[in-house]
């Protein structure tokens, strides 16, 4: 599989932010997240928005850009205002901010740039669908941005946005779905 990003300014300015502002572990699931999303996701799209989004939609955890509200809220205000400064449209500035906000929902998001951080997430937190991505797929993304130990960091992660927001996103979650439990239980591809 080829792993070339968009190459625009935008792109590699969201590439470094999230390489300045998350630990290892994380920043290699933010750019699972977009190849696996890509792979679900064959459609025509947005690549440069859906990188972007991928590449930024975990901001809210970090150290440098943790918030007041639940993460995903804060991160899209993060993203918005970062591509505000980048002189983009109010309308892909929202299909940013949107696919951020929705990527932890549990219905399958039907919007490509949204579907491409919803799925490319959900499947490299919780192997979510299963059997939907190729072997070849998972050794290319998994060889070229490895684990680092991700199950532990973001389960870390994960439980302090909960106690910081007991009425968020990882919250509600936790209750309906026993997420950590899907998380714990997610069995490494390589």
């Amino acid at each position: 599989m080829d792993l070339t990003p968009p190459d625009s300014a935008v792109a590699r300015a969201a590439a470094a932010l999230a390489a300045e502002a998350s630990p290892p572990f994380l920043l290699n699931h933010l750019y699972r997240t977009y190849w696996y999303g890509r792979a679900l996701v064959r459609t025509d799209l947005d690549e440069e928005a859906a990188y972007v989004a991928a590449m930024l939609h975990d901001l809210g955890l970090t150290e440098a850009f943790r918030g007041d509200s639940s993460f995903e809220l804060v991160t899209a205000e993060h993203a918005a205002r970062f591509l505000e400064a980048r002189d983009w449209d109010v309308e892909r500035i929202g299909l940013v901010e949107r696919a951020i906000t929705r990527h932890t929902n549990i219905t399958p998001n039907e919007i490509p740039v949204e579907l491409v951080v919803q799925g490319g997430a959900a499947f490299d937190v919780i192997a979510f669908p299963p059997d939907s991505i190729g072997d070849e797929v998972i050794e290319s993304v998994e060889t070229a941005f490895p684990r680092n130990g991700f199950k532990e960091g973001v389960l870390k992660l994960f439980f302090a946005e909960i106690e910081a927001q007991p009425d968020g996103v990882f919250a509600k979650l936790e209750e309906s779905l026993s997420f950590s439990k899907l998380a714990e239980g997610r069995i490494d591809p390589i």
